[in-house]
């Protein structure tokens, strides 16, 4: 619930870091992260369809004017 990435609220070097930790403990949750979509907006998404909440500007990401928002590259510190 930070206000940074969640891979820096979480003390993480880089993206990547969360990445890994999510493919190793969170196997069949990141499976579902095919797009790459960062992952604090990717669980919130998941959050929302869990709970029949769609807030999505689109019927899908590719065409949502947010798509640089959420897939855009992570700002941070160089690794």
């Amino acid at each position: 619930m930070g206000a940074d990435h969640l891979w820096q609220d979480l003390g993480l070097p880089h993206r990547r870091a969360l990445s890994e930790l999510m493919a190793t403990r969170f196997m069949t949750l990141a499976q579902r992260n095919t797009g790459d979509m960062k992952w604090k907006k990717f669980l919130y998404k998941q959050l929302c369809e869990r709970e029949e909440i769609f807030v999505c500007k689109s019927p899908s990401c590719a065409a949502c004017s947010d798509y640089d928002v959420c897939f855009g590259p992570e700002t941070g510190p160089a690794t």
